[in-house]
């Protein structure tokens, strides 16, 4: 679970939260991304799991107000804001309506079911001709750090991905411009600045070919489906045959490739979801497909790039 405490803790302590109009609506935020998020969710949570959330992310308020009212009783400040309730109206909306919910589910599932047969069905032949021609378990064939051999696909992203690794928007205080690029090597995050103090957030896997990479860089070519070629100790060491692999699922690059201007580093998708949030032996900086698609579409050629 998320510990909202902390979060909520480091938003709070800038010299606006002293106004209780500002944490009302920063709290009041918290609850609609958080409930948006896992929303969105595929698969769709259980009900237990979004009660347990939205107890949690209450909880952290309450004990955050509680905080201030106590250090507020003691300075005699007048903008603590009372302790807010145990439950909030949301959660017991939440609670009251299960079927609601249930039926919610449903309804996604069943269109997101429905866009999926319609797109297999209506999928360029370029991708059939392309895609794996085995049915071998991609489970069977992972190596020992968890890849996945060139050419299976292990799908889009890992349906059992902690959450916190998966896509989000957080609260993020740093002095780059909106728009930049921060790599965090050693969370497995990739963050990407917004207005507000707020960052997209992205989990991310560590192939050795970027161990060493830090500092600044800059976005200098993205491609859409780029080939790959297999490097010369992974044909040496028999995990892939030597030569080239065009673009297409099971590609290793994923999805989307957006290339560094020092010539060897680069963000890519992966055919192997379930290394993110680890270090591999290959590849570089590695996002879920279903990321380095939103991430494309929201950086462009220059766009500054931080590695810590």
């Amino acid at each position: 679970m998320v510990d909202y405490y902390a979060i909520l803790s480091r938003a709070v302590d800038t010299a606006e939260a002293s106004d209780r109009g500002w944490r009302r609506h920063l709290y009041d935020r918290a609850r609609h991304t958080l409930t948006s998020q896992m929303r969105a969710r595929r698969p769709p949570p259980g009900q237990a799991e979004i009660e347990r959330e939205l107890a949690a992310l209450e909880a952290a308020i309450k004990r955050i107000e509680a905080e201030r009212t106590r250090s507020a009783s003691a300075e005699n400040d007048p903008t603590a804001l009372p302790a807010e309730p145990d439950q909030s109206p949301l959660l017991e909306s939440l609670r009251s309506r299960p079927l609601v919910l249930i039926a919610f589910a449903l309804v996604v599932a069943a269109a997101c079911a429905g866009a999926y047969a319609f797109w297999w069905s209506h999928r360029p032949a370029s991708l059939v001709s392309r895609a794996p021609s085995n049915s071998v378990n991609a489970t069977m064939l992972r190596t020992k750090d968890g890849d996945i051999p060139p050419g299976i696909d292990g799908g889009p992203m890992d349906a059992d991905q902690s959450y916190v690794f998966r896509r989000q928007p957080i609260f993020y205080r740093t002095l780059q411009p909106v728009g930049t690029v921060i790599i965090d090597k050693l969370q497995h995050f990739l963050y990407l600045v917004q207005p507000n103090s707020v960052a997209l957030r992205y989990g991310i896997g560590i192939g050795e070919q970027c161990a060493d990479l830090i500092g600044l860089r800059h976005i200098a070519s993205m491609a859409e489906w780029p080939r790959w070629e297999a490097p010369p100790d992974m044909a040496k060491q028999k995990l892939a045959q030597s030569g080239t692999l065009a673009g297409a699922p099971g590609n290793p690059l994923g999805a989307r490739l957006l290339e560094l201007d020092d010539n060897r580093s680069r963000v890519h998708g992966t055919n192997a979801p379930k290394t993110i949030g680890t270090n591999v032996a290959f590849g570089c900086i590695r996002l879920v497909n279903d990321d380095i698609i939103d991430l494309y579409g929201r950086v462009r050629v220059g766009t500054p790039v931080l590695v810590n």
